[in-house]
């Protein structure tokens, strides 16, 4: 180690380097929302600069490659006659950005700054101490730093007072333009939704995972097109709902240029994932100075992804950082915009519609402004300051939360709400969840996807939200939910326009026969299918229907009167039964099946409609509805149907037309409770005979 030097503070401006997601830039004009002044005025517009081809710093590194060179600090000897005090200097680099790291115990603080290629040195800059996204631990490093083109950096580091750089190692970065980063090809326009809900008033971009964003969406640039190197990142989770949006900024240096920005979250990936062994960038969304948006940490824009921007409140929020310092002034209004544009797109998808609502955080961290175990009840937007010890997002940034919070919800307000509403017909949260995914294309649906239910539109129109325990699993070729879901021993059911889901043991299945429990194998199939077709039944809610199960004498009825083309007939006020009454369901089947002689219930004067109906009552049911035609018996047909059996007539009819062959051991089980399959039979054998 080398020895100790005294170290005076730094007169320069405090910059904190931290990661970020940024939002996309939708100029107020365009959501048709005024601007709001503000005590602490937003920054110039981004300046207009030519768009020039961009040259490597290295011209060994090229075409949006990033490298990084590690530097262990003891290796050289220190500077002590510089006049802000001792410092390690690294000669003849040509890097971008810087980060350092150490082993053991952390320095106080730590400063960088680079000279360009003309001999100036930039301000110093303080590297913020870095967090582990994974667990919030403080990490044995600092943030890193953008410098732009630098050919020697120099690294000041302290602790108690004294210069304790030699601890540390340097990790210069240097990364390189890409032809697609000259600021004509990084946006792919497509046919976006803007927050008035109009198809291209914004273009919406593909992710990398293919899923393009929807209603109420800015123009983001995806990480496919500022050139993510998707083998440097490890799986990330997501959360169940949204609970607020937190706002950043990255306290780096302002002086980059637009094409320069994609380089930059290029170099942020490479550090965290290759220097610092992380598993993608922190933030959900990085803003530049020019309104730039760009899609920081993956997972899906349109999931809720958790990211590592705010320490103890990272699990259900969304963390824009607007890439800058902005302690002294505020962004330009162009990357305003673009924050709030992406906060409110984010809270409406989430069913967040008032961000004034207050919503309770436990802190199960140390290291916050709060107690470790303590509730913090906190607006849906905040900034990272209301939470940590820091001043991020810069003082004049943070001047303008109240005016931004005024804009938000204007927008907000004025935006699509075909979802929202549905979401709210429905019953909101207590039905339908909370929202896991925002509204999308998916087919030619509009999709947003719950944790117990799924909002669909056609497009923007006709919103509808279902309850399903599908929501996970919905494809656009299922169609929209024709019924509830219904769960009977273990296995829940839900019919869809295009057929059945089926859960059974954690599975989902999609059956597009017309009933799930009705494969084409299945005895009687085809018969099923023609009563189906017919409009004889239509099966159960749940998309089944049930082969194996009996048919009471009411359903039976029911379907003889649909086979006969549901005949008009006007019921008698008074019931002729003693246990139906006008109210009775299928009551007007049977006093139509009583008026033409097809059923004359029991001697008691019931009729006893939920009771099975048997095989022998069935045959008797068609021949009379057949118009009792005559038949010659030629002796008993079946050994458990005597001569002298109440309905042996009726069941030699159902022999000599064709309807039944009975059982093979010789027997028709007349007193046996026809199941549903068996009914299916006899029903499309009966309209055959009987010319139907």
């Amino acid at each position: 180690m080398s020895p100790s030097h005294p170290v005076r503070p730094l007169p320069s401006v405090r910059r904190r380097v931290l990661l970020g997601l940024g939002a996309a830039a939708v100029p107020a004009a365009v959501l048709g929302l005024p601007e709001v002044a503000d005590a602490v005025p937003a920054g110039p517009g981004a300046p207009a600069e030519p768009v020039l081809p961009l040259e490597p710093v290295d011209p060994a590194v090229t075409g949006g490659e990033t490298v990084i060179l590690d530097q262990v600090l003891a290796d050289l000897a220190p500077v002590t006659d510089d006049p802000d005090g001792p410092l390690r200097r690294i000669e003849d680099v040509a890097a971008t950005m810087i980060g350092c790291t150490w082993q053991g115990e952390a320095p106080e603080e730590v400063w960088v700054r680079g000279r360009a290629e003309d001999g100036t040195w930039s301000p110093w800059l303080e590297a913020e101490r870095a967090f582990d996204p994974e667990t919030g631990d403080a990490a044995d490093g600092t943030e890193p730093s953008w410098l732009g083109g630098s050919f020697a950096v120099d690294v000041r580091a302290s602790r108690g007072g004294e210069d304790v750089s030699g601890e540390l190692t340097a990790h210069i970065v240097t990364t390189s333009p890409r032809k697609q980063d000259d600021g004509t090809a990084l946006f792919t326009a497509g046919a976006g939704v803007g927050a008035t809900g109009r198809v291209g008033v914004v273009g919406a971009i593909s992710s990398t995972a293919g899923t393009s964003i929807g209603p109420n969406a800015p123009t983001v640039i995806s990480r496919a097109q500022w050139g993510a190197d998707e083998s440097l990142v490890r799986s990330v989770s997501t959360s169940s709902s949204l609970k607020g949006v937190v706002l950043h900024h990255t306290a780096g240096a302002n002086s980059y240029s637009q094409a320069e920005s994609a380089q930059q979250v290029r170099g942020i990936l490479s550090y965290h994932t290759k220097t610092l062994g992380w598993s993608d960038i922190g933030y959900n969304f990085l803003i530049d100075r020019y309104g730039q948006v760009f899609e920081a940490r993956h997972g899906g824009m349109i999931n809720n992804v958790v990211g590592a921007h705010a320490l103890g409140f990272n699990t259900g929020t969304c963390g824009i950082s607007v890439m800058g310092d902005f302690t002294s002034s505020a962004p330009p209004q162009v990357a305003i915009d673009a924050a709030m544009s992406v906060a409110a797109w984010k809270l409406l998808g989430t069913m967040r519609a008032d961000i004034s609502e207050k919503v309770s955080y436990t802190v199960g961290i140390s290291g916050t402004r709060f107690p470790k175990g303590s509730t913090q009840s906190l607006p849906r937007f905040y900034a990272h300051r209301d939470v940590g010890t820091t001043a991020c997002p810069g003082a004049a940034f943070y001047g303008r939360m109240s005016t931004m919070r005024t804009d938000l919800q204007r927008r907000i307000d004025t935006g699509w709400r075909g979802h929202f509403d549905a979401f709210r017909t429905a019953g909101g949260g207590d039905v339908l969840g909370s929202v896991k995914k925002v509204a999308h294309p998916k087919g030619s649906y509009t999709l947003t996807v719950l944790t117990k239910g799924i909002i669909l539109s056609d497009g923007l129109k006709n919103s509808v939200a279902y309850a399903t325990p599908f929501a996970d699993s919905w494809k656009p070729e299922w169609g929209r939910p024709t019924s509830e879901a219904s769960e009977v021993s273990g296995v829940t059911r839900q019919r869809f326009e295009h057929g059945t889901a089926v859960l059974q043991g954690g599975n989902v299945t999609f059956s597009t026969q017309r009933f799930s429990d009705v494969p084409p194998s299945m005895m009687f199939a085809a018969e099923i299918e023609e009563i189906a077709a017919r409009g004889i039944t239509t099966g159960y809610p749940d998309g089944t229907y049930r082969p194996a199960a009996s048919i009471n004498r009411d359903a039976m009825i029911a379907f003889i009167h649909r086979a006969k083309g549901s005949p008009s007939s006007t019921p008698p006020a008074r019931s002729p039964f003693r246990d139906l009454t006008p109210s009775t369901m299928y009551y007007k089947e049977i006093c139509w099946a009583l008026d033409q002689g097809i059923t004359t219930g029991y001697p008691d004067g019931t009729y006893r409609p939920t009771e099975p109906v048997e095989r022998g009552a069935v045959a008797a049911f068609l021949h009379r509805c057949a118009g009792s035609p005559t038949v010659s018996t030629g002796g008993q047909r079946f050994s458990d149907v005597p001569v002298s059996h109440q309905f042996f007539r009726e069941i030699s009819w159902l022999v000599s037309a064709g309807i039944t062959t009975g059982w093979p051991d010789g027997t028709f089980h007349p007193e046996a409770a026809i199941n549903r399959d068996a009914m299916a039979a006899f029903m499309v054998r009966w309209l055959k005979a009987t010319g139907a």
